[in-house]
Parts: structure tokens; C-alpha cells; sequence
């Protein structure tokens, strides 16, 4: 989606208000259904915070039913550094590994997930 009339990417905040609006739900209830404070929703959706956490981004899209992988890519997350200038920094593991996987091409990220699963899966047994 980009921008009207613009020709660049919508901004995230944006989409994500939309989103939620067509919907029919409050940032009250969003909070309720995320767990994040409507005041930091109401921050992204008005562009205040232009880069929302990955992890964030990725309960909205889930929650929105939104593309993550778009979304990511309009909030600058793919192919971006950790902003905190080290591996741990102030990054949480969550964070931190879904910018790395952000990093991944389609095929790696196929790979990871089977991992994952595979990982899961031994967990259960």
C-alpha cells in the first residue's frame, strides 16, 4: 500500500489505525486484547513513535489481520541494525530475534520455522 497520491510506503501508525478502525475497535480494547497500553497504541498510530517495537508490530498484525512482513518493512525493521549498538543491548531476546529473522529471505525464514517446530515438537515427547 503506499501513500495516497505520494508514491511512498503508507506510515505504519497509519495503516494501524486504519486497521483497528475498520475493525470497530477501541484502543481500549486493543489494550485489552495485547496487553500494551492504549497511550503507546495511540503513540504509534499517530506517528510519534515511527518505529514500534517488531514484537508489537507483529501482535497488531495478528490481531489486525495485516501482513507482518509489510508492516516491518514500512517501520524500517528489515534489514535494519539493532538500534541499541550491541547484540543484547537494550533489546529484548523476543525483539532481538525477530529483527534477525526480518534479516532472513523467505527460504531461511522456511527453514527456521521447521526448526522451531522440530524443537517443539522434541519438547513435547
Amino acid at each position: 500500500m503506499l501513500a495516497e497520491g505520494r508514491g511512498k510506503p503508507a506510515q505504519v501508525g497509519h495503516v494501524l489505525r486504519r486497521a483497528r478502525e475498520y475493525l470497530r475497535l477501541s484502543l481500549r480494547e486493543v489494550e485489552r486484547r495485547t496487553g500494551r497500553s492504549n497511550a503507546y497504541l495511540s503513540q504509534i498510530e499517530r506517528g510519534l513513535i515511527k518505529q514500534p517495537d517488531p514484537v508489537v508490530l507483529l501482535e497488531l498484525a495478528e490481531l489486525y489481520r495485516l501482513d507482518f512482513m509489510t508492516l516491518a518493512a514500512w517501520a524500517g525493521w528489515t534489514h535494519a541494525e539493532d538500534q541499541s549498538g550491541s547484540e543484547t543491548g537494550r533489546a529484548d531476546s523476543a525483539s532481538l530475534l525477530v529483527r534477525r529473522v526480518l534479516d532472513l529471505d523467505k527460504t531461511q525464514r522456511a527453514q527456521v520455522l521447521s526448526y522451531i517446530e522440530k524443537v517443539l515438537g522434541d519438547r513435547r515427547t
